[in-house]
């Protein structure tokens, strides 16, 4: 342990095309090199010295050079016009070979970060820098889309936020070049202060915001594009894991946006990796947290007990274990569990040797009504019962002038929503939500795994949304969510294969709604919500099969859910039996 951490603002580093980046680094101020573990961030780096996943002070003073760099144009880095993903790789290599040859460092290298730090560490994996032994990725998907634009969809509220946070720094950059950008900050400063009142906004394309010169029209034509023009192929959806050849600590959180991609990096490093090194050496921890760098025992609607929390899990000791192990050469005392993971409901984590957990028993449960699930106080009902023969469906209207609010859930808690776990009863009252729902256990129910559900459905119109939750619904009534997910219709095939809908077919919608790990204990019921928006976590479907931000105004649709025996609707679960 260090009794004494030497800390450097600003150490320049050049990057192959003559690009200077520069980084903080804290290391122990004993004279000796060190291994060192880097953060490569588009945020800032004095933002990310300190995460309850692994701070610069703690790596610092546990034998680790830390180094926190601003990537190519952002903040005191060199390079003009960011733009998300470019040059990360070669940026990423150019780096890790650059702090190998630093003369406190002893040639073994590390990364780690959250979200945007951890697919940087894929860009520069891949890129393959002779002297990266590890790295562990948090809260970071399995490709380079997000996961709900997999689905089809744009994350409205996360992407207008994110804009207006990123164009600061860029219209800093502009008026040193000399550029009066006075208007500019103004736009940005009133999109920041109205944001909400942004969302509303028709069409989206007429925003103020968008018309900033050089940042807006870059916007739109991202969110306009079902995927950028590099991606052509399937295989192009997902990290070439065949091309990583170093082992990988992958931590994440149920609330994440990228709780589905966090378990798909896992599982395919240990499939497809690079070098058996690789394929034998991963490990994923999952905990009851949000997207972002800080682990509280407490998200929104609920508190998870004393030993949720990142400092109560021991999440930086896990990760100085990780490093320890790859980067030193020191065995750890006790084997490092392959899976760790939080059941919530119960409050406690367990360990797994891989996911699905080998001993899953999946049970399918149908939906059932008779004509009238709209509401919680509908007759939806879930149940193992396959549907009759002639079940009459349930029916709802979609208006996009009165989307389904968001509430909680699987968000990036930078604006106006709030993520995690909250009642649900304020939306289930609506006609425009299906409930449908268990009897209550008798006993303790495990679900710990992904979740896919399978929906049969038919639409009055071109193209629509569907959105389903799962919900733990408690005695006294409060539902609170556990997972999500959502399709797009057009891109029911995949985000690749764009099929606009014939009004009145009935279609099979698969919805993947990640993973999670939740207790629903006995006298609780377990519910799933059907409806076709969750606004503005997700853009509104105007139901007209434009692009993006194009709509004035939407086409209302009828939804159509079938749940008879040749259309039967139902969700796959993943149940863990109970101990004996």
């Amino acid at each position: 342990m260090a009794t004494s951490v030497r800390v450097d603002f600003n150490v320049p580093l050049k990057m192959r095309d003559g690009v200077t980046l520069r980084a903080d680094v804290f290391r122990p101020d004993d004279g000796r090199k060190h291994p060192a573990i880097i953060v490569r961030t588009p945020y800032g780096k004095t933002y990310s010295h300190h995460s309850d996943y692994l701070s610069a002070h703690h790596a610092a003073a546990n034998g680790y050079a830390f180094v926190v760099q601003d990537v190519r144009g952002r903040f005191e880095s060199e390079g003009s016009g960011f733009t998300i993903g470019a040059a990360e790789g070669e940026d990423g290599y150019d780096t890790v070979e650059g702090i190998a040859a630093e003369p406190w460092c002893d040639g073994n290298v590390g990364m780690v970060g959250c979200s945007y730090l951890g697919r940087n560490q894929w860009n520069a994996a891949i890129e393959n820098p002779p002297h990266l032994k590890a790295i562990s990725p948090s809260v970071i998907g399995s490709g380079p889309l997000m996961e709900a634009r997999m689905a089809g969809v744009v994350e409205l509220e996360q992407s207008l936020n994110y804009f207006v946070g990123m164009a600061f720094d860029m219209l800093v950059r502009m008026a040193k070049e000399g550029k009066d950008v006075t208007k500019e900050f103004m736009t940005l400063r009133d999109a920041r202060i109205n944001i909400t009142d942004m969302f509303y906004h028709l069409p989206l394309k007429d925003l103020p915001l968008f018309k900033i010169e050089g940042l807006g029209a870059d916007f739109l034509a991202r969110q306009g594009r079902a995927v950028p023009p590099a991606i052509t192929k399937d295989e192009d959806l997902l990290w070439p894991y065949e091309k990583v050849q170093v082992p990988c600590f992958h931590t994440g959180c149920w609330y994440d946006l990228y709780a589905g991609g966090l378990f798909n990096n896992f599982v395919n490093m240990r499939q497809r990796a690079g070098s058996a090194l690789a394929r034998e050496n991963q490990y994923v921890l999952c905990g009851p947290w949000i997207h972002g760098a800080r682990l509280p025992n407490y998200v929104a609607g609920i508190n998870f007990g004393n030993e949720a929390s990142g400092a109560a899990s021991m999440t930086m000791e896990r990760h100085i274990t990780f490093f320890d192990k790859y980067l030193k050469g020191i065995e750890p005392p006790r084997p490092m569990a392959p899976v760790r993971y939080f059941v919530m409901g119960i409050n406690r984590w367990r360990s797994a040797s891989d996911w699905p957990l080998p001993q899953t028993d999946w049970q399918r449960f149908f939906f059932r009504s008779k004509g009238k699930a709209n509401s919680l106080n509908g007759d939806g009902l879930l149940t193992r019962d396959c549907p009759a023969a002639s079940e009459p469906a349930d029916i709802f209207l979609y208006n996009p002038r009165f989307p389904v609010p968001s509430l909680g859930g699987r968000n990036l808690d930078m604006g106006t929503i709030v993520a995690g776990p909250l009642d649900q009863r304020p939306v289930e009252q609506r006609n425009d939500v299906l409930c449908y729902t268990t009897e209550e256990f008798k006993e303790d129910v495990e679900v710990t795994g992904p979740i896919v559900l399978h929906l049969f459905a038919a639409t009055t119109v071109r193209d629509t949304d569907f959105v389903a939750k799962l919900v733990d619904v408690h005695p006294d009534g409060a539902a609170y969510n556990i997972a999500e997910g959502c399709i797009r219709a057009r891109f029911r095939k995949g985000i690749l294969h764009e099929e606009f809908i014939t009004p009145g077919e009935v279609c099979e919608y698969v919805i993947n709604m990640a993973n999670t790990s939740n207790c629903f204990r006995r006298g609780h019921r377990l519910r799933i919500d059907v409806t076709s928006s969750n606004f503005p976590r997700i853009d509104r479907n105007m139901n007209t099969g434009n692009p993006f931000g194009e709509d004035a105004e939407g086409i209302p649709a009828i939804q159509t859910i079938f749940h008879r025996a040749d259309c039967a609707s139902f969700i796959d679960l993943p149940v863990i039996p109970a101990k004996g």
